[in-house]
């Protein structure tokens, strides 16, 4: 394998690493959830605690109510009744009226409709399987339908995202002509897309549910946010009613959920793709801030180092003019020439010595700025050559 493709390899054992979330914005996520569901839970406790115990002590007093008027019944017959009833109702039959105007909850298209709740995973519960054999039907059928189902449902999801985007682009070559910019026509189309496909999956169903079903506006808005979320309470079901429905009404409301669910797909997956850019870019920008502060410290040090040989140079510079006032002094006092100056390791003044001799003061007296001290056979100008210091040192003749 050649150098190139272990560094692909590589680069592809590494890839799931690079994509793959940190354990600390795992845990991060979970404890937000975590939050987010006990906030949840106190809200929905302090909403529907009050209702449940209203219902618990209004069955009470029926129970009472009946069993004070029919003293014929006590109250273990009573409440053997009530247990029949619950057990129907969990069963999906109605107790309530006579047996002969109940429609089936397993005629072919309830069963449809059934079938369909099981493989979209919506599930409302109002009906289910209660013998062994259709349990493990329902089983082998979930496991077989439900993936079958998702390859639909993108399908379904990506026709509707090409639609929806050649109509947002027909709505952005409308505003084009305007003056305004990419960005806000691109947030204004995707609006009118989001808000046409609420029009059109949310609040014309719930009409429709509204004018067939008798619920109330509320009631039919809750039904179909809660069934195109795949939540499925059961408490609302469109076909549920005790009512003679047409015979396609089932299948019809099927097919809407299909469609609807692959709306909001679509949605979850232009969410999606924003995010990825928005990411895109972000670390793009990240990259450019971080290429800009390099080369400015490239640049800062560059030109500290710039300015540091131009100080260098000076001081040379003034060392070799140095030494040329030093010769051309000893040239004057006749001193024999010298070593040329050498770059110091430190500059510092220090004190000359408080005995001068003649040839010193003579030396002071014919132009030099600082008389020279004798150390040994050495004359000096006030410095110390020993400690490394500047010094203006010549042989004595």
């Amino acid at each position: 394998m050649s150098p190139r493709e272990e560094s692909e390899v590589r680069e592809i054992d590494r890839s799931p690493d690079l994509n793959m979330m940190k354990w600390k914005t795992v845990t991060a996520i979970f404890l937000l959830v975590v939050l987010y569901l006990v906030m949840g839970a106190a809200v929905f406790r302090w909403l529907e605690q009050p209702h449940e115990s209203a219902q618990r002590l209004a069955i009470l007093s029926q129970k009472l109510e009946f069993l004070s008027r029919n003293s014929c019944v006590n109250q273990s017959q009573l409440e053997e009744l009530v247990k029949q009833v619950v057990s129907a109702i969990r069963s999906g039959v109605n107790p309530a009226g006579t047996l002969t105007n109940h429609s089936s909850l397993w005629d072919l298209s309830s069963a449809f409709f059934f079938a369909g709740t099981v493989i979209t995973t919506i599930g409302f519960g109002n009906s289910s399987p209660h013998t062994d054999g259709g349990r493990i039907f329902c089983i082998i059928y979930a496991l077989l339908g439900i993936p079958l189902f998702g390859f639909l449902l993108a399908g379904v999801g990506d026709q509707l995202g090409t639609i929806f985007g050649k109509g947002i682009a027909r709505v952005e070559k409308m505003f084009v002509h305007w003056d305004i910019s990419q960005t806000k026509i691109r947030v204004i189309s995707t609006l009118l897309f989001v808000l046409f496909g609420c029009l059109l999956f949310v609040a014309l169903p719930a009409a429709i549910f509204k004018h067939i079903e008798g619920w109330s506006a509320l009631e039919s808005l809750y039904f179909v946010v809660i069934t195109l979320t795949t939540i499925g309470f059961g408490d609302f079901v469109a076909g549920g009613s005790e009512i003679e429905y047409l015979d396609y009404y089932k299948p019809a409301v099927w097919f809407w959920i299909l469609v609807g669910l692959a709306y909001f797909a679509a949605i979850l997956s232009m969410i999606g793709d924003w995010l990825r850019v928005i990411s895109k870019r972000t670390k793009e920008e990240v990259g450019e801030i971080r290429a800009h502060a390099a080369e400015w410290t490239a640049n800062v040090s560059a030109e500290f180092k710039e300015t540091r040989r131009r100080v260098s140079v000076e001081v040379y510079d003034k060392f070799q003019r140095a030494t040329s006032i030093k010769r051309k002094l000893s040239s004057d006092l006749g001193f024999s020439p010298g070593p040329d100056f050498t770059l110091p390791k430190k500059a510092a003044l220090v004190n000359f010595n408080d005995e001068l001799d003649r040839n010193g003061r003579e030396a002071g007296l014919h132009g030099l700025m600082t008389p020279l001290a004798r150390n040994g056979s050495l004359f000096m100008n006030g410095f110390d050559p020993e400690r490394g210091e500047i010094s203006v040192i010549e042989h004595l003749k």
